[in-house]
């Protein structure tokens, strides 16, 4: 993904987060796949689109066509006209293909005014206008439902939006917890490092001060007493050093320091982690039963 995808598509989603078009279409399986279409973000925010080249270029549709859509959705498209021509910013684009989105999946026109609490604009036939389908009471009517509908939405988004982010807090806590816990394990091994090596060095003292008690003691005669005969077997025995005999030194006390720091943050981290996952299952209840609010909403 570029720089501009990603740029367009989070100046998308802040711009359109109250529109109900968006809305609709983000909370809709199949078609929120469809929502950031990477050809669509790609285009350049800061240019301004002609009619013709939104019809030929972008979307590939009668250049008349598109002209009615803009012609309906007047007061929710932004367009600027210069002259004869009319201009469109980019955010206008993609509320146009949002528009053809809603229309693929069955919406009319019409539909998608009552959706934006647009009025249909009425059309002339032959001189006589033809008037609208809805009259006032019935709009107001369907006004009131989508609004209903449109809250019921709007909480299901932003609680998706919540979980979403509890989910990332809560992985974020969990690999850190494991990165704690490898930290721990690298210094518990430097720790064994440094106590053979200190073994080993104490090993090495004794080896050398036997080898000069020897020297002092070496004789003819001295070899077949009975004295050197018992220190030649208790040699190993005063050479090698028993573990449990080295007592920790400032090094190693600065390694067991930082092992307690590090385990307290991990049981910190532990914590929050409890608290996420308590949180994240109270989000997820209330997702549910928003869903099925929607669910019967729409049966409705």
């Amino acid at each position: 993904m570029t720089n501009r995808v990603q740029a367009n598509k989070e100046f998308i989603t802040e711009a359109l987060r109250d529109d109900a078009l968006f809305t609709s279409l983000v909370l809709d399986k199949e078609y929120s796949a469809k929502l950031f279409n990477e050809e669509i973000l790609e285009l350049d925010p800061n240019a301004m689109y002609s009619t013709t080249d939104c019809s030929d270029k972008i979307f590939n549709i009668a250049n008349s066509t598109l002209r009615y859509y803009v012609r309906m959705l007047e007061g929710y498209l932004e367009i600027y006209v210069e002259g004869r021509k009319k201009r469109l910013p980019f955010l206008t684009v993609f509320k146009i293909y949002m528009t053809l989105l809603a229309i693929e999946r069955g919406e009319t026109i019409s539909d998608i005014q009552v959706k934006l609490s647009l009025k249909s604009i009425p059309q002339q036939n032959g001189g006589k206008a033809k008037g609208s389908k809805y009259n006032e009471d019935t709009l107001d009517q369907l006004f009131s439902e989508f609004d209903r509908r449109q809250n019921v939405m709007m909480r299901t988004f932003t609680l998706q939006n919540t979980i979403n982010l509890l989910e990332v807090e809560l992985l974020r806590r969990r690999t850190g917890i494991a990165d704690k816990q490898r930290q721990i394990e690298v210094i518990e091994e430097k720790i064994k490092n440094h106590r053979l090596n200190r073994k080993m060095d104490r090993q090495a003292a004794n080896v050398l001060r036997k080898s000069l008690e020897q020297k002092k003691n070496t004789g003819f005669f001295s070899f077949f007493s009975k004295k050197n005969t018992e220190d030649t077997l208790n040699l190993e025995s005063d050479i090698l050093v028993d573990e449990r005999d080295i007592k920790a030194d400032h090094i190693e006390v600065e390694f067991i320091e930082e092992i307690n720091t590090i385990r307290k943050k991990i049981n910190q981290m532990e914590e929050e982690s409890l608290a996420l996952e308590k949180r994240l299952k109270s989000e997820t209840a209330l997702l549910t039963n928003e869903r099925e609010v929607l669910e019967q909403t729409m049966e409705d």
